[in-house]
């Protein structure tokens, strides 16, 4: 992760005003830092609906581009900007590829108890999905928890990376991580 510098910022600021050659500049700037967190989600999670690393990095920036209303002030907007919507394309296309595993809107056939029973009840989409719910229930009791959740689970940082862009204490996101895991575990255990 490039560290905090003015051009990056002004390059934000010009961003956010409508300059495309900004956003342009800035997605090449980041490129390799949003390259390597869609990665490694992507890696951790098996590959979710076999979605790319590339196809994840230039949704996201896609995401970018058309959000008019959009302001990075500086990296940490950005980067939180762009944990969040890593998690919602990650999250769409593990829908996605769920929902065209349930047959995708086409007629239900009937199977036999003996086949239907040889198929696991969850998988890693369903599992992907019953998580998101839970974040989002976090989200309405704690924002900030959940935002440590997002960027750790769906953007990769690790706690040093996370402290860093909320200005918190490692420790601090340690705890808050912990806090967190526990809600998310109670959640889905219900």
């Amino acid at each position: 992760m490039p560290r905090s510098d003015e051009p990056l910022t002004l390059l934000l600021r010009q961003a956010a005003e409508g300059d495309r050659h900004a956003l342009n500049r800035v997605f090449a700037l980041l490129y390799p830092d949003l390259r390597r967190i869609a990665h490694s989600r992507l890696h951790i999670q098996g590959g979710v609906a076999h979605l790319e690393t590339t196809a994840l990095v230039h949704e996201s920036f896609l995401h970018l581009i058309n959000q008019s209303e959009l302001t990075l002030a500086d990296r940490k907007h950005f980067f939180t900007y762009a944990a969040k919507t890593m998690r919602n394309i990650i999250i769409d296309f593990a829908r996605e590829h769920l929902a065209q595993r349930r047959g995708g809107g086409r007629e239900m056939l009937q199977l036999n108890t003996l086949v239907a029973g040889s198929v696991p009840a969850t998988d890693g989409d369903a599992s992907l999905i019953a998580l998101n719910d839970a974040l989002q229930a976090l989200e309405t009791v704690d924002p900030a928890l959940a935002r440590v959740v997002e960027m750790r689970y769906f953007a990769g940082y690790g706690e040093a990376e996370i402290a860093e862009l909320t200005g918190l204490s490692e420790r601090t996101v340690r705890r808050q991580w912990e806090k967190a895991r526990a809600f998310l575990l109670a959640t889905l255990q219900d």
